[in-house]
């Protein structure tokens, strides 16, 4: 008896039909086809090593995670501030309080983070009485509030008459943020603290102190100002002890103060 051997696969055999159509093509026409056949190739092979490599658990989403979690880590420790501010030259009229220790606050009136800040800054006069001064500078983000720099030549504008502090209170009082207040409420707050109101409207519509705004904001640049408000901490002397970036909440900012309060 003759017993017939199993069959194998043979792989060579099994692309005889496959090559015996080709070369019945046309060369060009064979080409193309020759492309698509390698191409299903390895699509099927690339499908395949894909698929096992799931099942291993290989994650490139939670890969890509990992890498962006560990940037912080790397960003924790940053450069402080350096410099000094000739608090000498400061206009008086521009610094509230009594004491050592001066918060230099460079803000935009239509930041709504500053009109945030503001309250606390006010509070920090009540509870640090005597400790620590707020001085107030300029630093209009043209870009997003394009009404801050005639503001902020306003508020200077109300200084000449020494009333700064209760025209700029009444504006982040009064203002919605973003370019929402209206040219004409400058005026009205004119009179509402009690400014020559013939004085003020010169002063404004000339645009007398659009450099003196122009130079603080290069100013909070130089310190490593990027947003607003920013504020630094110095010392009796002007030198710069530490920045505070963006509206701290209170207790943030109390604990950055107990370090150099006496």
């Amino acid at each position: 008896m003759i017993i017939d051997a199993p069959q194998q696969l043979d792989t060579p055999k099994q692309s005889q039909p496959v090559k015996s159509v080709l070369t019945q093509l046309p060369p060009r026409l064979a080409f193309f086809a020759g492309v698509v056949v390698t191409s299903g190739i390895i699509f099927a092979i690339g499908f395949v090593i894909l698929v096992v490599m799931m099942f291993k658990g290989v994650d490139f989403a939670t890969a890509s995670t990992t890498t962006t979690t560990k940037t912080p880590e790397v960003t924790t420790t940053k450069t402080q501030p350096t410099g000094k501010i000739d608090l000498a030259a400061f206009d008086s009229g521009r610094i509230r309080g009594t004491g050592d220790i001066t918060i230099v606050e460079y803000s935009d009136t239509e930041c709504p983070f500053c009109k945030k800040f503001h309250p606390t800054m006010q509070q920090v006069l009540q509870d640090y009485d005597g400790k620590v001064r707020w001085a107030y500078k300029h630093l209009p983000l043209t870009s997003l509030h394009s009404k801050a720099p005639r503001e902020a030549n306003a508020t200077l504008c109300a200084n000449e008459q020494g009333k700064f502090w209760e025209y700029l209170d009444l504006l982040f009082e009064r203002t919605p943020a973003n370019n929402g207040l209206e040219d004409s409420e400058l005026f009205t707050m004119a009179d509402d603290v009690g400014l020559d109101r013939t004085a003020f409207a010169d002063c404004v519509e000339n645009d007398k102190y659009v450099d003196v705004v122009s130079q603080e904001a290069k100013e909070a640049q130089s310190l490593g100002g990027q947003g607003t408000p920013f504020s630094v901490i110095v010392d009796k002397d002007g030198n710069v002890l530490a920045p505070l970036s963006g509206a701290l909440p209170y207790a943030q900012l109390q604990q950055a103060l107990d370090q150099y309060v006496q």
